[in-house]
C-alpha cells in the first residue's frame, strides 16, 4: 500500500500545488487555529509536508527548530527566519523516530493514508513536552460521497471524522478543538473531475480497482447524473 501511495504522489507533485485547492484551504484553517497556541522559538515537527501548504504558514511562527517529514516530496522551496533550524525527516511517518520535547506536531491532509492513525497519535503524544500541541487534519468516512455512491471503495485506509480522531488520542490529552467541514468542488464534466483526482494524487487506492472500460462507464454515468461535484470532508 505504501509504495502505491508514494508512487501516486510522486507522479503528481508538479500539478499538486495548483490543483489541490481544498488541501490548501484546509491547511490555512488549521494554521489559523495553531497560531495563538504556539510559544516563541518553538520546536515543531510537520508530518507530510507535501508541497508546503501548511509549512509556509508554520514558518510565520518563527520557530526555533523545525523537522519536516514527507514520504516522497522534497523540502518545500521557501524562506525561513534566519534563526530557524530546519531538518528533513523523510520516509513513512508511521515508522518515523520522533524528536523529543516538541512544542507542536502538525499535519494537514496526511493522516488518512495511515492504516493505523491511532498508533501514530500515541507515538506523537509521547514526543510532546508537557502542554505540547497536536494539530491535525484528516478526512472523514464520508469523504468523496459522489464516488462512494458509484460503488467505488474508500480512497484511503484511515479515514476519521473529528470524533474518531478524538477517540484515537491517548489518555491524558485535552481536546482544545475538533470539527468537521464539507468542501464541495464543482467540475464541468466527469473528465475534468477525474483529471483533478489524477493531478492531486489523492485517489491512488481507488485507481487500482478501475479498468479503462469500467472508468469510461463510470464517467458516462456521472455525466448523466447532472452537475458533477466532488465533496471533500475534512476533519
Amino acid at each position: 500500500m505504501i509504495p502505491r501511495i508514494a508512487a501516486g504522489f510522486a507522479r503528481h507533485l508538479a500539478s499538486y500545488e495548483t490543483a489541490a485547492t481544498a488541501q490548501a484551504q484546509i491547511a490555512d484553517r488549521l494554521a489559523a487555529r495553531i497560531a495563538p497556541l504556539v510559544p516563541p522559538a518553538a520546536r515543531l515537527l510537520e508530518l507530510g509536508h507535501g508541497t508546503g501548504f501548511l509549512t509556509r504558514q508554520l514558518a510565520r511562527l518563527a520557530p526555533g527548530e523545525v523537522w519536516l517529514n514527507d514520504l516522497v516530496a522534497p523540502l518545500p522551496e521557501m524562506s525561513w527566519p534566519a534563526a530557524t533550524k530546519v531538518r528533513a525527516l523523510p520516509g513513512d511517518a508511521a515508522a518515523l523516530r520522533f524528536p523529543a520535547g516538541l512544542d507542536l506536531i502538525a499535519s494537514a491532509s496526511m493522516l488518512q493514508w495511515l492504516a493505523d492513525p491511532a498508533a501514530l497519535l500515541h507515538r506523537a503524544a509521547q514526543a510532546l513536552r508537557p502542554g505540547g500541541i497536536l494539530a491535525l487534519s484528516s478526512f472523514g468516512p464520508g469523504n468523496f460521497p459522489e464516488l462512494a455512491g458509484l460503488g467505488l471503495p474508500p480512497g484511503a485506509p484511515g479515514y476519521r471524522d473529528a470524533a474518531g480522531l478524538c477517540a484515537d488520542l491517548p489518555a491524558g490529552m485535552q481536546v482544545l478543538a475538533a470539527w468537521d467541514e464539507s468542501l464541495p468542488r464543482a467540475f464541468p464534466d466527469a473528465r475534468a473531475l477525474m483529471a483533478h483526482l489524477r493531478a492531486t494524487g489523492v485517489n491512488g487506492l481507488r485507481a487500482g480497482h478501475l479498468t479503462v472500460p469500467r472508468l469510461r462507464a463510470l464517467m458516462r454515468q456521472m455525466n448523466r447524473a447532472g452537475p458533477t461535484t466532488l465533496t471533500y470532508r475534512p476533519s
